[in-house]
């Protein structure tokens, strides 16, 4: 190509700007070019996904939903071309109205799938990399008091105990285990459920439990056992305070299969509980009793402020598999109000008053 100007960097800004259109105008991998459809696009991002296979199922299907239910409603007339920094900056600040999480889920989606149109050099940049940062208002953890959760304890004792029971299966005793289970451990709701015989030891001086798993549910697929938990770091070691070894203990006595394989809460015909029945059977349990507002993860926040509060912040990382204590503070502990009364006596110390 060639290109004259008035000046010799005259005529090469002209060049550079020919030779980038030229680029802009050739397909570059045989089957996209700037001019394809957005949808095209996606189609081909999710497949080098599963030709990688470095990401798992679940998020890999969480990345489709996110980008059909989210995205394409607004990009799928779109060519590559025609979404720039503007459009797509826009779009994430119309989400971020409606909601953080839903901007955030879309500016991940978006940016990967432009990201690989980059890579494969089918557009020149991400026009997501010029996008605003996202702004989230400060958040504080919450977590349950002392007495909140014995409340929490009585309410399920006394459904199944069968108080009010009216019809169907009784209850069999698991789910106050399993809130005794995730208020001695911190572990996830899914770790929970994935916990086998053979991860358990209360015979030793000290009972612990291995979180070695986690409990996935697919759309379309039966619920299984993931061997690990949610990232590989999070594998871990947890000694048992007592009132968390005795329920293991009851659960381990109740259990029909002896298959030191086998999971520790399961239904009645022996496969794995899922994380949302759990989820929906407390919500029903403590609805009747007057209680709303609890989840599963709001135990474990409980846990990381209760080590927090009596201990420190690197061993309450250290009980949720966090590597990184950011995490820990910024989504996980209360922050307490009461600042530390040692400070008066030591501002005592260092302004007391001349005695006259």
């Amino acid at each position: 190509m060639q290109s004259t100007g008035t000046s010799a960097k005259a005529a090469e800004r002209t060049l550079k700007g020919k030779l980038s259109e030229r680029k802009l105008m050739q397909p570059t991998n045989g089957y996209l070019t700037p001019d394809s459809a957005f949808t095209e696009l996606v189609t081909y991002w999710l497949d080098d996904i599963d030709a990688e296979g470095r990401i798992s199922k679940t998020t890999r299907n969480l990345y489709e939903r996110n980008m059909r239910t989210l995205v394409l409603p607004v990009f799928q007339y779109l060519t590559l071309r025609e979404i720039d920094v503007v459009r797509c900056d826009q779009f994430i600040k119309q989400m971020a109205k409606l909601s953080y999480s839903r901007a955030k889920q879309s500016r991940v989606v978006l940016r990967l799938a432009l990201e690989l149109a980059v890579r494969h050099e089918i557009l020149p940049t991400n026009p997501m990399d010029h996008v605003a940062r996202l702004h989230r208002e400060p958040h504080i953890p919450d977590a349950l008091t002392a007495v909140e959760v014995n409340k929490i304890r009585t309410a399920i004792a006394r459904w199944e105990a069968g108080v009010g029971h009216v019809s169907g299966p009784r209850p069999d005793g698991q789910l106050s285990s399993i809130v005794e289970v995730m208020l001695g451990t911190s572990a996830r709701i899914g770790e929970v459920l994935a916990i086998r015989r053979v991860d358990v030891d209360v015979t030793s001086a000290v009972p612990c439990i291995r979180l070695a798993g986690t409990i996935v549910s697919r759309k379309g697929e039966l619920t299984f056992r993931q061997d690990h938990p949610k990232t590989a770091k999070s594998r871990r070691v947890v000694a048992l305070p007592t009132f968390t070894s005795d329920a293991v203990r009851r659960r381990l006595a109740k259990a029909r299969d002896r298959d030191p394989d086998a999971l520790l809460f399961q239904s009645r015909d022996g496969t794995p509980l899922t994380t949302n029945n759990v989820r929906r059977q407390l919500r029903t349990v403590l609805g009747e009793a007057g209680i709303a507002g609890v989840t599963p993860h709001l135990f474990r926040r409980t846990v990381a402020t209760a080590v927090n509060d009596n201990a420190n912040v690197e061993l309450a990382a250290e009980l949720l598999g966090h590597t990184d204590t950011k995490i820990t503070v910024q989504h996980y502990i209360r922050r307490s109000e009461v600042v530390n009364p040692a400070t008066a006596e030591l501002l005592d110390k260092a302004f007391a008053k001349d005695e006259d």
